[in-house]
Protein backbone atom coordinates (compact mmCIF):
# COMPACT_ATOMS: atom_id res chain seq x y z
CA UNK A 1 0.00 0.00 0.00
CA UNK A 2 1.12 3.45 -0.78
CA UNK A 3 2.79 5.80 2.21
CA UNK A 4 0.03 8.91 2.08
CA UNK A 5 1.66 11.91 1.14
CA UNK A 6 1.45 15.43 -0.76
CA UNK A 7 3.09 16.27 -3.59
CA UNK A 8 6.37 17.24 -4.43
CA UNK A 9 5.69 20.70 -4.47
CA UNK A 10 4.19 21.01 -0.91
CA UNK A 11 5.47 18.48 1.50
CA UNK A 12 3.35 19.38 4.20
CA UNK A 13 2.22 15.19 4.95
CA UNK A 14 -0.87 13.45 5.45
CA UNK A 15 -3.65 15.29 5.11
CA UNK A 16 -5.88 15.51 8.98
CA UNK A 17 -9.61 16.55 7.92
CA UNK A 18 -12.75 17.27 9.71
CA UNK A 19 -16.33 16.73 7.97
CA UNK A 20 -19.61 17.80 10.13
CA UNK A 21 -23.08 17.85 8.71
CA UNK A 22 -26.71 16.40 9.78
CA UNK A 23 -27.00 12.75 9.77
CA UNK A 24 -28.11 11.07 7.13
CA UNK A 25 -26.73 13.43 4.89
CA UNK A 26 -23.85 10.76 3.43
CA UNK A 27 -20.44 11.44 5.00
CA UNK A 28 -20.00 7.55 6.05
CA UNK A 29 -21.08 6.19 2.71
CA UNK A 30 -18.03 9.07 1.35
CA UNK A 31 -15.78 8.27 3.36
CA UNK A 32 -16.12 4.40 2.76
CA UNK A 33 -15.64 5.56 -0.98
CA UNK A 34 -13.23 7.59 -0.10
CA UNK A 35 -10.73 5.49 2.01
CA UNK A 36 -11.72 1.55 1.23
CA UNK A 37 -8.64 0.73 2.70
CA UNK A 38 -9.17 2.74 5.93
CA UNK A 39 -9.65 1.64 9.37
CA UNK A 40 -12.68 2.40 10.67
CA UNK A 41 -12.96 3.72 14.56
CA UNK A 42 -16.76 3.19 14.37
CA UNK A 43 -19.43 1.95 17.08
CA UNK A 44 -21.23 -1.49 16.11
CA UNK A 45 -23.83 -0.53 13.40
CA UNK A 46 -22.23 2.88 12.13
CA UNK A 47 -20.64 1.46 9.00
CA UNK A 48 -23.45 -0.59 7.83
CA UNK A 49 -24.22 1.08 4.12
CA UNK A 50 -20.74 0.72 3.45
CA UNK A 51 -21.19 -3.29 2.26
CA UNK A 52 -24.32 -2.67 1.04
CA UNK A 53 -23.96 1.23 -1.02
CA UNK A 54 -20.24 0.06 -1.84
CA UNK A 55 -19.23 -2.96 -1.99
CA UNK A 56 -16.74 -3.40 0.62
CA UNK A 57 -16.12 -4.56 3.75
CA UNK A 58 -14.27 -2.22 6.25
CA UNK A 59 -11.26 -2.74 8.81
CA UNK A 60 -13.51 -1.59 11.30
CA UNK A 61 -11.94 -0.92 15.25
CA UNK A 62 -14.98 -0.60 18.26
CA UNK A 63 -14.34 2.11 19.63
CA UNK A 64 -16.27 4.36 21.99
CA UNK A 65 -14.64 6.68 23.80
CA UNK A 66 -11.64 9.37 22.88
CA UNK A 67 -9.23 8.04 24.80
CA UNK A 68 -9.41 4.63 23.10
CA UNK A 69 -9.37 6.46 19.42
CA UNK A 70 -6.34 8.43 20.81
CA UNK A 71 -4.24 5.24 21.16
CA UNK A 72 -5.92 3.17 18.24
CA UNK A 73 -4.63 6.31 16.22
CA UNK A 74 -0.90 6.34 17.79
CA UNK A 75 -1.13 1.87 17.30
CA UNK A 76 -1.76 2.39 13.67
CA UNK A 77 1.10 4.90 13.31
CA UNK A 78 3.50 3.22 15.06
CA UNK A 79 2.17 -0.37 12.87
CA UNK A 80 1.81 1.33 9.60
CA UNK A 81 -0.31 -1.29 8.61
CA UNK A 82 -3.29 1.33 7.04
CA UNK A 83 -2.48 4.94 5.11
CA UNK A 84 -6.00 6.30 6.78
CA UNK A 85 -8.76 6.17 9.56
CA UNK A 86 -11.81 7.56 9.87
CA UNK A 87 -13.42 8.22 12.97
CA UNK A 88 -16.77 8.18 12.51
CA UNK A 89 -18.58 10.05 14.87
CA UNK A 90 -16.83 11.89 16.90
CA UNK A 91 -19.29 13.57 18.52
CA UNK A 92 -20.95 10.16 19.72
CA UNK A 93 -17.30 9.55 21.14
CA UNK A 94 -17.03 12.99 22.76
CA UNK A 95 -20.87 12.56 24.22
CA UNK A 96 -19.93 8.76 25.80
CA UNK A 97 -16.76 10.01 27.28
CA UNK A 98 -18.21 12.75 29.02
CA UNK A 99 -20.97 10.30 30.47
CA UNK A 100 -18.31 8.28 31.74
CA UNK A 101 -16.14 11.19 33.19
CA UNK A 102 -19.25 12.28 34.81
CA UNK A 103 -18.74 9.11 37.35
CA UNK A 104 -15.48 10.58 38.50
CA UNK A 105 -15.72 14.32 37.64
CA UNK A 106 -17.17 17.28 38.08
CA UNK A 107 -17.87 21.26 37.62
CA UNK A 108 -14.58 22.48 35.79
CA UNK A 109 -12.71 19.39 36.48
CA UNK A 110 -15.23 17.53 33.80
CA UNK A 111 -14.95 20.27 31.45
CA UNK A 112 -10.94 20.44 32.18
CA UNK A 113 -10.56 16.17 31.43
CA UNK A 114 -12.92 16.31 28.43
CA UNK A 115 -10.94 19.01 26.75
CA UNK A 116 -7.41 17.50 27.37
CA UNK A 117 -8.96 14.51 26.10
CA UNK A 118 -9.50 16.24 22.98
CA UNK A 119 -6.09 18.35 22.60
CA UNK A 120 -4.43 14.91 23.02
CA UNK A 121 -6.43 13.44 20.04
CA UNK A 122 -6.29 16.39 17.96
CA UNK A 123 -2.59 16.01 18.36
CA UNK A 124 -2.50 12.48 17.80
CA UNK A 125 -4.42 12.74 14.80
CA UNK A 126 -2.28 15.61 13.27
CA UNK A 127 1.46 14.02 13.74
CA UNK A 128 0.40 10.35 13.03
CA UNK A 129 1.56 10.22 9.78
CA UNK A 130 -1.32 8.84 7.99
CA UNK A 131 -4.51 10.51 6.59
CA UNK A 132 -7.27 11.31 9.38
CA UNK A 133 -10.79 12.02 8.46
CA UNK A 134 -13.50 12.57 11.32
CA UNK A 135 -16.83 12.65 11.20
CA UNK A 136 -18.99 15.19 13.50
CA UNK A 137 -23.09 15.49 13.91
CA UNK A 138 -24.06 19.58 13.39
CA UNK A 139 -23.89 22.20 15.85
CA UNK A 140 -26.34 25.07 14.15
CA UNK A 141 -25.01 28.66 15.04
CA UNK A 142 -26.62 30.38 17.96
CA UNK A 143 -26.07 33.52 19.92
CA UNK A 144 -25.63 33.35 23.34
CA UNK A 145 -27.48 35.21 26.03
CA UNK A 146 -24.88 38.18 26.04
CA UNK A 147 -25.25 38.31 22.29
CA UNK A 148 -21.94 36.35 21.49
CA UNK A 149 -22.53 34.56 17.63
CA UNK A 150 -21.39 31.07 17.55
CA UNK A 151 -20.62 29.68 14.78
CA UNK A 152 -22.38 26.59 13.42
CA UNK A 153 -19.40 23.58 13.26
CA UNK A 154 -18.63 20.16 14.60
CA UNK A 155 -21.08 19.27 17.58
CA UNK A 156 -19.02 19.32 20.44
CA UNK A 157 -19.09 20.80 23.67
CA UNK A 158 -17.45 24.37 25.26
CA UNK A 159 -14.47 26.14 23.12
CA UNK A 160 -13.96 22.52 21.49
CA UNK A 161 -16.31 23.41 17.92
CA UNK A 162 -13.83 25.89 17.49
CA UNK A 163 -10.39 23.88 18.62
CA UNK A 164 -11.04 20.53 17.45
CA UNK A 165 -10.62 22.22 13.97
CA UNK A 166 -7.80 24.47 14.33
CA UNK A 167 -4.87 22.16 13.40
CA UNK A 168 -6.96 20.25 10.60
CA UNK A 169 -5.94 21.05 6.83
CA UNK A 170 -9.55 21.03 5.58
CA UNK A 171 -12.84 21.35 7.70
CA UNK A 172 -15.89 20.44 5.62
CA UNK A 173 -19.61 21.02 6.29
CA UNK A 174 -22.08 18.10 4.29
CA UNK A 175 -25.31 19.71 3.46
CA UNK A 176 -27.98 19.44 0.89
CA UNK A 177 -27.76 20.47 -2.36
CA UNK A 178 -31.21 19.88 -4.01
CA UNK A 179 -30.09 20.88 -7.53
CA UNK A 180 -27.55 18.18 -7.87
CA UNK A 181 -28.47 14.84 -8.84
CA UNK A 182 -28.41 11.55 -8.33
CA UNK A 183 -25.78 12.69 -5.41
CA UNK A 184 -27.54 15.61 -3.92
CA UNK A 185 -25.07 16.46 -1.67
CA UNK A 186 -22.08 19.28 -1.58
CA UNK A 187 -19.10 20.03 1.09
CA UNK A 188 -18.61 23.43 1.84
CA UNK A 189 -15.53 25.10 3.24
CA UNK A 190 -16.16 28.11 2.97
CA UNK A 191 -17.51 29.04 6.47
CA UNK A 192 -17.77 32.26 6.90
CA UNK A 193 -19.60 34.22 9.96
CA UNK A 194 -21.89 31.27 10.31
CA UNK A 195 -20.53 28.30 9.76
CA UNK A 196 -17.12 26.69 10.71
CA UNK A 197 -15.07 25.95 7.31
CA UNK A 198 -11.15 25.80 6.17
CA UNK A 199 -9.21 25.19 2.85
CA UNK A 200 -4.93 25.18 4.05
CA UNK A 201 -4.49 23.76 0.51
CA UNK A 202 -7.08 26.42 -1.45
CA UNK A 203 -7.61 24.77 -3.82
CA UNK A 204 -11.18 22.98 -3.09
CA UNK A 205 -14.39 24.69 -4.56
CA UNK A 206 -17.40 25.73 -2.43
CA UNK A 207 -19.68 24.15 -2.57
CA UNK A 208 -17.70 20.94 -4.00
CA UNK A 209 -18.84 16.87 -4.83
CA UNK A 210 -19.41 15.58 -1.47
CA UNK A 211 -16.65 13.15 -2.52
CA UNK A 212 -13.52 13.77 -0.22
CA UNK A 213 -11.25 11.73 -2.12
CA UNK A 214 -11.66 13.46 -4.86
CA UNK A 215 -11.11 16.89 -3.41
CA UNK A 216 -7.82 15.58 -1.51
CA UNK A 217 -6.36 13.78 -5.17
CA UNK A 218 -7.31 17.33 -6.60
CA UNK A 219 -4.89 18.85 -3.96
CA UNK A 220 -2.29 16.74 -4.19
CA UNK A 221 -2.99 14.00 -1.82
CA UNK A 222 -2.54 10.62 -2.67
CA UNK A 223 -5.12 8.56 -1.81
CA UNK A 224 -5.24 4.89 -2.59
CA UNK A 225 -8.15 2.91 -4.36
CA UNK A 226 -9.17 -0.80 -3.40
CA UNK A 227 -6.29 -2.92 -4.72
CA UNK A 228 -9.14 -5.86 -5.54
CA UNK A 229 -9.97 -2.97 -8.39
CA UNK A 230 -7.03 -2.52 -9.90
CA UNK A 231 -8.30 -1.00 -13.19
CA UNK A 232 -10.43 1.65 -11.38
CA UNK A 233 -8.38 4.85 -11.50
CA UNK A 234 -7.89 4.02 -15.15
CA UNK A 235 -11.32 4.03 -15.80
CA UNK A 236 -11.91 7.19 -13.51
CA UNK A 237 -9.07 9.17 -15.13
CA UNK A 238 -10.92 8.11 -18.69
CA UNK A 239 -14.80 8.86 -18.00
CA UNK A 240 -13.27 12.12 -16.95
CA UNK A 241 -11.02 13.03 -19.42
CA UNK A 242 -14.27 12.07 -21.93
CA UNK A 243 -16.76 14.76 -19.56
CA UNK A 244 -14.03 17.42 -19.85
CA UNK A 245 -13.93 17.25 -23.92
CA UNK A 246 -17.21 18.78 -23.81
CA UNK A 247 -19.05 16.78 -25.80
CA UNK A 248 -22.63 17.43 -27.28
CA UNK A 249 -24.72 14.36 -25.86
CA UNK A 250 -23.44 15.93 -22.24
CA UNK A 251 -22.61 14.53 -19.06
CA UNK A 252 -25.54 12.33 -18.24
CA UNK A 253 -25.04 10.46 -21.47
CA UNK A 254 -21.44 9.88 -21.36
CA UNK A 255 -21.85 8.62 -17.91
CA UNK A 256 -24.78 6.15 -18.56
CA UNK A 257 -22.90 4.66 -21.40
CA UNK A 258 -19.81 4.03 -19.27
CA UNK A 259 -21.71 3.09 -16.36
CA UNK A 260 -23.79 0.27 -19.00
CA UNK A 261 -20.37 -0.83 -20.55
CA UNK A 262 -19.13 -1.43 -16.94
CA UNK A 263 -21.96 -3.78 -16.22
CA UNK A 264 -22.11 -5.34 -18.96
CA UNK A 265 -18.24 -6.49 -18.50
CA UNK A 266 -19.74 -8.30 -15.15
CA UNK A 267 -18.07 -5.40 -13.01
CA UNK A 268 -20.30 -5.41 -9.96
CA UNK A 269 -23.14 -2.52 -9.95
CA UNK A 270 -22.08 -0.98 -7.11
CA UNK A 271 -18.22 -0.69 -7.86
CA UNK A 272 -19.25 0.63 -11.40
CA UNK A 273 -21.50 3.25 -9.55
CA UNK A 274 -18.37 3.94 -7.26
CA UNK A 275 -16.32 4.47 -10.48
CA UNK A 276 -18.87 6.50 -12.39
CA UNK A 277 -19.83 8.82 -9.51
CA UNK A 278 -15.74 9.86 -8.95
CA UNK A 279 -15.28 10.35 -12.35
CA UNK A 280 -18.03 12.57 -12.78
CA UNK A 281 -16.66 14.65 -9.10
CA UNK A 282 -13.56 14.45 -10.59
CA UNK A 283 -14.69 16.80 -13.91
CA UNK A 284 -17.24 18.45 -11.65
CA UNK A 285 -14.16 19.72 -9.39
CA UNK A 286 -11.48 20.93 -12.13
CA UNK A 287 -14.42 22.81 -14.10
CA UNK A 288 -15.28 24.30 -10.63
CA UNK A 289 -11.60 25.15 -10.38
CA UNK A 290 -10.85 26.26 -13.76
CA UNK A 291 -13.88 28.72 -13.56
CA UNK A 292 -12.62 30.14 -10.08
CA UNK A 293 -9.61 31.30 -11.48
CA UNK A 294 -11.06 32.53 -14.86
CA UNK A 295 -12.01 35.80 -13.41
CA UNK A 296 -10.50 38.24 -10.46
CA UNK A 297 -14.21 38.96 -8.91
Amino acid sequence: MSTPTKNAADPGGPAFVVTYGRSGVGKTTDQGYSFPNALFLAAPGALKPLPALCGIQPKVFDCNTIDAATKAIEAAAKAKTVDAIVVDDFSFLAEHTFNLLENKFSGYKLWGKLREYVLDFRAAARYAGIHVVINCWEQVPMTKPDGTRIRGGPKLSGDLPEQLPAMADLVLRATFDPTRRPWGAVYRCDGGLDWTGKDRDAGTPSPAPLNLGEILRMNGYNISRLPSLPWQEEVVAGVAAKLLEGQPEGDAAILEAFYTDLVGKGIDPRHARWTIRDAWDRATLRRAKATRWATFF
